[in-house]
């Protein structure tokens, strides 16, 4: 008998060209050079069957205690120290004997990461949002509410935006409305202080906003071109016109600029008619004299709050608005 070829004959197509079959080897996950993963030793070397990845899981979480909790990794509980633990990639995630908790080595990445702030090792530009200490919190509560200071001058004095500012007195009034009432229960308060020590806080004279930053318009998301001759000038206030909008300069004048808006009665008068009550009659109709098109809705006109293609528009403050 002739001995048999090993290699396998072309299998023919409809062109009447040849196709070779191949057999490709098993494909082994990629990393990266500077990561080197450990595997969980198998427990039996017949019986055990884990996969690549199943050891190196097991590896990553680390033994477990009675109540199935991987109490040597140092991911697995919250941090409380003000400093976020986020995973990077160094082979240091088990907490064991002689192992240092804190990564120093800025191979991998940038080398202006701070592991703490930037949650990725290869994007130094995003960093976490920090938390305003409850001592400071205290302290503009106080000037706003009982000195009476304006929020601007709070919110330059100390770095942060006016709508945070606002956001704080308010959310401070529902909390003290809250205690007198005595509607936050233990878990609840237990739930804030547990939050409030996994952010970093808030230094403001190393961490100032920026309270000069003007929010995008909505007009100027769509491109718009204008032809004009090569002399003519064309300037920032131009470009406002263009849009429809007021000129960068405005805005920023308004936003930086302290203004007490005196709110007396004689600012808000109105002609109002009382109308006749007749007998029966369970009200009593009040008509105010207002422009046409600023109050209420044209009858007729279809309301657009729940279209999906409803404009929107921004304040001097930067909160969204619906035009």
């Amino acid at each position: 008998m002739s001995a048999m070829s090993l290699t396998k004959a072309p299998i023919p197509n409809r062109l009447g060209l040849g196709i070779q079959q191949v057999r490709y080897l098993k494909r082994r996950p990629a990393y990266p050079q500077a990561y080197k993963p450990k595997l969980a030793p198998l427990s039996h070397p017949k019986k055990d069957h884990s996969s690549f990845f199943q050891r190196h899981l097991k590896e990553w979480l680390g033994p477990r205690n009675m109540r199935g909790e991987y109490y040597r990794n140092k991911y697995y509980y919250p941090p409380q120290d003000h400093k976020p633990r986020y995973i990077v990639p160094d082979g240091n995630t088990v907490v064991e004997d002689g192992k240092v908790d804190v990564y120093d080595n800025r191979k991998v990445g940038s080398d202006k990461r701070d592991p703490s702030l930037h949650p990725f090792p290869f994007n130094p530009y995003c960093k976490t949002a920090s938390v305003i200490p409850s001592s400071l919190k205290d302290k503009i509560y106080e000037e706003v509410a009982e000195k009476g200071a304006h929020v601007q001058e709070v919110a330059y004095r100390y770095g942060i935006k006016i709508p945070r500012v606002e956001a704080i007195i308010k959310l401070r009034e529902v909390e003290n409305s809250w205690e007198q009432k005595n509607l936050i229960s233990e878990e609840l308060q237990r739930f804030s202080d547990v939050m409030y020590r996994m952010f970093p806080l808030y230094e403001p004279p190393v961490q100032a906003e920026n309270l000069t930053e003007i929010p995008t318009p909505h007009k100027t998301l769509h491109q718009r071109f204008l032809t004009i001759s090569e002399s003519e000038p064309f300037g920032p206030v131009d470009a406002a016109k263009v849009f429809d909008l007021k000129p960068a300069q405005d805005i920023l004048n308004d936003l930086t600029e302290l203004k007490h808006d005196d709110n007396t009665e004689s600012s808000h008068k109105e002609d109002l008619v009382i109308g006749k009550q007749v007998e029966g009659d369970r009200s009593l109709f009040k008509f105010t004299k207002s422009k046409s098109g600023e109050v209420g809705f044209r009858y007729g006109a279809s309301r657009r709050d729940r279209k999906k293609d409803r404009k929107v528009g921004f304040d001097r403050t930067g909160s969204m608005v619906y035009i």
